[in-house]
């Protein structure tokens, strides 16, 4: 239900804050913290299209996800049975546990997880949990990639570009696209973004302050009177031209995007290392303008 739906899974716990009691209208938000989802519900969370433990939406700290073999307890009541009973019984329930574990093992490879989950999950004792580490739950398929693919090349007219996308589909960014256009030798990024504002029909009123760079810890903000935006195809355009910064991003090993806006716009915070070939790119689509 949970996939067909579209549906992304968190791990989190909620709770409601408002702001004051004297405020001129009620004022509150959930804030997300730090939660654990174990046992039928670790398997639930396998239900979504995208999955995070640790959400890249709400920074909360680490998360847990915890998996364990299913029980029955043919034991409970015994007293009441005959030794044929229970025998009947235990040989029903293992019988039925080995057509459980391939139900589960079906389901984990339908959703796109690597099925060796059910094994680690099958060796755990019912009355423990099994904790994937973070290098498992990529590994192993459970949690969505985050941050940025690896950077491409593709000509574009009689020049190059370089671009990259998110792991996640659910990211409010569909692309970043370096270039320069031979009318100006600009070195720029072109953000394309799902339009999620139906309210600001004319782009220059969407609240935007600024476009902002990370590059390796050090944060650098391009303003919103650089930036030039427009609507096309149920997108947003937002180019950023980056002169100052083209020679920090070509030597970058680490790069971080994100939008300095209100919440309304929906926005994004992505990113990732950068290789050697990667930043060769983007030189390269910067001195091959369009």
């Amino acid at each position: 239900m949970i996939r067909q739906a579209g549906l992304t899974t968190h791990i989190g716990t909620t709770e409601r804050v408002f702001e004051g009691y004297n405020a001129s209208c009620d004022t509150w938000w959930d804030e997300v913290k730090a939660g654990v989802c174990a046992s039928s519900c670790a398997y639930a969370f396998l239900g979504g299209r995208e999955r995070f433990v640790d959400s890249p939406y709400y920074p909360t700290g680490p998360s847990l996800l915890g998996f364990h073999q299913f029980y029955g307890n043919p034991e409970r009541g015994s007293d009441m049975l005959t030794a044929e009973q229970v025998t009947e019984i235990e040989t029903s329930t293992l019988s039925i546990a080995q057509a459980l574990t391939g139900q589960i093992v079906l389901y984990a490879i339908e959703m796109g997880v690597d099925a060796r989950i059910v094994a680690f999950a099958s060796a755990t004792p019912s009355d423990g949990l099994y904790f994937p580490t973070t290098a498992e739950l990529e590994e192993l398929s459970i949690s969505s990639g985050s941050g940025l693919k690896k950077w491409f090349m593709e000509p574009y007219g009689d020049g190059l570009v370089g671009a990259t996308r998110p792991h996640r589909s659910d990211s409010m960014l569909d692309q970043i696209t370096a270039f320069c256009s031979k009318s100006s030798g600009t070195p720029s990024l072109l953000f394309t973004m799902d339009l999620a504002t139906p309210s600001y029909p004319n782009p220059d009123d969407l609240p935007l302050h600024a476009v902002e760079l990370t590059i390796d810890g050090q944060q650098h903000s391009i303003g919103r009177q650089d930036l030039t935006l427009r609507y096309g195809d149920d997108k947003i355009f937002i180019t950023v031209p980056i002169e100052a910064l083209k020679t920090a991003v070509t030597r970058a090993r680490e790069i971080d995007f994100r939008l300095d806006s209100a919440r309304v716009m929906g926005g994004f915070r992505e990113g990732g290392e950068l290789s050697d070939i990667e930043r060769q790119s983007l030189a390269l689509a910067w001195r091959n303008c369009i």
